[in-house]
């Protein structure tokens, strides 16, 4: 089994300029990868899949981690099928302070993500902030085409979990790529700057995100044939275990990558 690794690509001065404490950077550590029933699949006969997902981020010195604002999420040989899966409009799924009605057949997944926020210049405060996630299945969006296919990436949050009261949405558009030489999708999406900085001299920093991707599978066009796929289906992989990467990207432009294999 690989061994998590993490890469920064701007090198390892400028991340300790970000932390702010020398000696101390974010770590990144991919927490649960798995899909059922756990089969291969191919390309030409995928396998609609159960799959569940998460990630922690930390720091070195025990401080909050240093805001990141981009991610890039992949898991070896599975597709997203958006035409397994009924789909709304990305302003349905933005509304506040609950999604349009239309949204809730296109919710293709749930899930949690834990925050600790604090003021910028002490990263010894870790006040938590929790939220639900949810993702839906959207038809449009910054990024997302008709091809490709997209998800809005659903945080609602309030007292008692977080002091503040959020409710909106963040298009995540889908994308082509190999991982391990297989193909598979790819999910990339910015934070808008008034999730990670909820307030003038405040800092929010994501530490814990867990999802759940359903298994509910429907009959539809694969390479010109009839298959049944869910929203998220395998279409290969490499040996027994998959690969799963997921890419952090600081607001300075700074690029971390950690990647596992599941099952450990």
């Amino acid at each position: 089994m690989r061994k998590l690794w993490m890469t920064v690509a701007l090198g390892v001065a400028a991340a300790l300029a970000v932390a702010g404490v020398a000696g101390a950077v974010n770590t990144y550590v991919i927490s649960i990868g798995k899909t059922s029933p756990d089969k291969p699949g191919s390309v030409s006969k995928p396998s609609a899949a159960k799959v569940d997902f998460g990630y922690k981020v930390g720091e070195s010195g025990g401080l909050r981690p240093s805001v990141i604002d981009q991610y890039y999420i992949a898991a070896e040989g599975i597709k997203y099928f958006p035409q397994a899966a009924r789909k709304c409009t990305f302003a349905q799924a933005d509304e506040s302070p609950a999604i349009n009605r239309k949204c809730k057949a296109a919710i293709v997944g749930k899930g949690t993500i834990a925050n600790a926020f604090g003021p910028s210049n002490d990263r010894t405060a870790k006040a938590p902030c929790d939220v639900k996630l949810t993702l839906i299945n959207i038809s449009n969006g910054k990024g997302v085409t008709k091809k490709r296919g997209g998800i809005a990436i659903r945080i609602d949050t309030g007292p008692p979990a977080c002091p503040l009261d959020i409710h909106g949405s963040l298009p995540a558009p889908i994308f082509n790529v190999k991982l391990d030489g297989v193909p598979s999708s790819e999910y990339r999406f910015k934070v808008p700057d008034n999730l990670v900085h909820p307030a003038p001299g405040v800092d929010n920093s994501v530490i814990d995100v867990v999802s759940h991707i359903p298994r509910k599978a429907k009959s539809v066009k694969v390479g010109g044939k009839k298959r049944k796929v869910s929203f998220a289906s395998s279409v290969g992989r490499k040996g027994k275990k998959r690969t799963l990467r997921v890419t952090f990207v600081s607001e300075d432009g700074q690029k971390a990558t950690a990647v596992e294999e599941f099952p450990k």
